[in-house]
């Protein structure tokens, strides 16, 4: 399978091994509204002045940090236990939702003459296999129960098994490092087999039996080397394969699905370049391999490469905005020919190889499609997906000499659902379905609207709802979106949707600029020096909206997550009016600073997408311009009568979205609050164990915080 790597986040900066002394709370007693210390710091910057009072918070050590974070958790708490019943109802009916009717059956992928399958207990994934021809009361064999790692903080970040399933290693991470440790299991009860821990790991793969490729992150989390290592030998005789050092471009590997080569991908945000490596290569000779560039690095051009039958399968955007197929023979790797290409409304977003035939994974007017190409004759075939407006996540496909392939897909109503297709007689068999407990989804319909944009651009809009509500200007609504990187707004299922809907929620999905669902010019789009279109795009939907009488400004709350809470967060100073309430979570909020700073994790690598402000003057001022931390200032409640209501969620372990970056704002914020001001409210909840994604936390807890934030949603806008 071709894997389009990026990192799709911002960043952020934290060193663990600093003082923690302000995580050693005493015990606190009720809790006031939080006052934040403003220092003054003036800084310099193309010959414009920026002040920031609250940069002394982006020092762990400062010995007032942890003071102020507690003070606002505790407020956090004590605004939110006033509406402690309705938290309740609303978590269990999240939970009511999160059952399925029967036990479902384990997934199962046959090969090497096993069965592999996995199963979660309570304490983490569980990794199986029998082997086949033995009946169903085979005995299983524990792969890894990743149970232990819990109670170390750890979760798992890939398995692979080696090419002759005797190995199975595993990469594992700790909370909000994203890298970590790689462990290799014998799986034949070899006498002489040490067990070998690599350290420092971001991504790996097999390349034969004996010898794995993996890459390892520099300071700021940018993978920029890729080591070989083989079976039985210390870490420290790897060999450095590659070095990328441009600090704007990640390395990233992957194998090719023939088994033939290891691919090094060497990706900025707006351009590739690859090199293969023969995967029979013996580093026991004493010689390093043979790397083969297939094509220099272009401004602008993307690539990504697969191998199949002495060609390789390239997909690019080279004369293609939204991606074609080509083919280039192994002897002459510049000879790029056309295979698959795409209709102006069409993007493709995936491809994987098979012996016979190439599927691909795109969008169509920006809903999800899958094709399939047979190599034998040539011809190419649409697959009748199940539903139309979900998100299709291609399957674990190891079998190369197969004419069939899994894939599954989630959407609003249903959780996720495996499908097996045979390409020769295009049947589509259902393998494991999850229905929705209690759920009669015939009363809920999913739907698509266009909002015109400032500059007549026709915004896709996903609306889901109970059937039959009248539109009337008294619905609630909630509006989400992202708006970067060309990461698309999904109709996927989401648990917390559930309490909303229910009780007469509109869920409003805005796919504005910035995002990819109407292929690459769309998210170019958004971004760079257009990027207030992804702004002015969601204050398009949303007068939309209040204008078609869906609902009114009364009535309308958003979401936003990482980037989209920059999005989202970016309302409270261009168009406070518009909404009741916003909730952002791990918003990346202050950007400036973050661009502004090259040592962070990630910055260098985003210049592409934000701009570098340290260098252009251009790029400072719109940064500036669209900032909600930069954009707080007394004139904002001199100006509305009200913002909205605010729930700000924020993990100390990010390392893509700074905790400082959602502490600043919420302190700014109360900073230039005046006196008395209560027509909305402002909470942060500050999480001290947690990064960017949430890591290996319990079930239980994610869905509680998801229902403290449908509850303020609720509370703040239904009652």
């Amino acid at each position: 399978m071709l894997i389009v790597s990026r990192h799709v986040g911002n960043k952020s900066v934290i060193y663990f091994a600093q003082k923690r002394y302000f995580f050693n709370f005493l015990k606190s007693s009720s809790a006031k509204l939080p006052k934040p210390k403003g220092v003054s710091d003036i800084q310099l910057h193309h010959d414009r002045k920026r002040q920031d009072l609250f940069s002394w918070m982006e020092n762990t050590s400062d010995q007032n940090l942890g003071a102020y974070i507690q003070s606002e958790n505790q407020f956090t708490r004590q605004e939110l236990r006033k509406h402690k019943f309705l938290h309740k109802v609303v978590l269990q009916e999240m939970k009511r939702r999160l059952y399925t009717p029967n036990v479902l059956p384990s997934l199962k992928t046959v090969e090497k003459g096993y069965e592999y399958y996995s199963t979660t207990s309570s304490y983490g994934m569980v990794y199986l296999r029998k082997k086949l021809g033995e009946g169903r009361d085979a005995p299983e064999q524990v792969l890894l129960n990743s149970g232990f790692l819990r109670s170390m903080n750890m979760t798992i970040r890939k398995v692979l098994l080696s090419p002759n399933h005797s190995i199975f290693a595993y990469n594992t991470e700790r909370e909000g490092m994203e890298y970590g440790e790689l462990h290799f299991k014998d799986l034949d009860n070899r006498d002489y087999w040490e067990n070998e821990v690599l350290q420092n790991v971001f991504n790996f793969v097999w390349a034969n039996d004996q010898t794995v490729y993996y890459t390892v992150p520099n300071a700021q989390l940018r993978p920029f080397q890729v080591y070989a290592h083989v079976i039985g030998t210390d870490q420290e005789k790897d060999v450095l394969v590659y070095e990328e050092l441009d600090d704007t471009v990640f390395v990233d590997i992957t194998s090719s699905k023939d088994g033939k080569y290891v691919v090094i991908n060497a990706n900025s945000l707006s351009s590739s370049e690859a090199r293969v490596i023969h995967t029979d290569h013996d580093y026991s000779s004493g010689t390093l391999p043979k790397i083969r560039l297939i094509k220099p690095r272009v401004p602008g051009v993307e690539y990504y490469v697969d191998h199949h039958n002495n060609n390789f399968f390239i997909l690019t955007n080279a004369g293609a905005e939204n991606f074609k197929l080509v083919t280039a023979p192994d002897n002459a790797l510049t000879e790029w020919k056309d295979l698959i290409t795409m209709k102006p409304t069409e993007k493709i977003e995936d491809v994987d190889l098979f012996q016979n035939h190439i599927v691909v994974y795109g969008r169509q007017d920006g809903l999800p499609m899958i094709l399939c190409h047979d190599l034998t004759n040539n011809t190419l075939h649409n697959v009748d997906l199940p539903e139309k407006f979900c998100v299709l996540h291609p399957g674990t496909n190891l079998n190369f000499n197969t004419d069939t392939f899994r894939f599954s897909i989630v959407s609003p109503f249903i959780h996720e659902s495996t499908y097996e297709y045979n390409m020769s007689s295009r049947q589509l068999t259902p393998v494991r379905i999850q229905t929705i407990k209690k759920f009669d989804r015939s009363k809920f319909t999913c739907s698509q609207i266009h909002a015109k944009s400032h500059d007549q651009k026709d915004i896709p809009v996903t609306l889901i709802h109970k059937k039959g509500i009248e539109f009337n200007g008294r619905n609630p609504v909630l509006m989400r979106s992202y708006g970067a990187y060309g990461v698309s707004t999904d109709a996927d299922f989401r648990i917390e949707h559930f309490p909303l809907l229910e009780r007469g929620w509109v869920i409003a999905l805005a796919h504005v600029r910035g995002g990819g669902e109407l292929g690459k010019q769309w998210y170019e789009d958004g971004k760079l020096d257009k990027k207030m279109n992804s702004f002015k795009d969601f204050i398009s939907v949303a007068e939309h909206l209040i204008d078609s009488k869906v609902t009114s400004s009364k009535y309308l709350a958003a979401m936003g997550t990482s980037a989209g809470g920059l999005l989202v967060g970016g309302m409270v100073h261009m168009r406070p009016d518009l909404f009741k309430a916003l909730i952002l979570r791990v918003p990346f909020v202050d950007p400036l600073s973050s661009m502004l700073n090259p040592d962070l994790p990630l910055t260098q690598v985003e210049y592409p997408e934000w701009g570098n402000p340290t260098e252009n003057s251009k790029a400072y001022d719109l940064i500036k311009h669209y900032s909600p931390y930069e954009n707080l200032s007394a004139d904002l409640f001199e100006k509305n009568e009200r913002i909205p209501s605010l729930f700000i969620t924020g993990g100390m372990k990010d390392q893509r979205v700074a905790y400082w970056q959602p502490l600043k704002y919420i302190a700014g914020l109360r900073y230039f609050t005046p006196p008395g001001y209560t027509n909305s409210k402002s909470l942060l909840k500050m999480d001290l164990d947690k990064g960017h994604f949430g890591g290996g936390t319990e079930q239980d807890a994610r869905l509680s915080e998801a229902a403290e934030q449908m509850t303020f949603l609720i509370s703040e806008v239904q009652q």
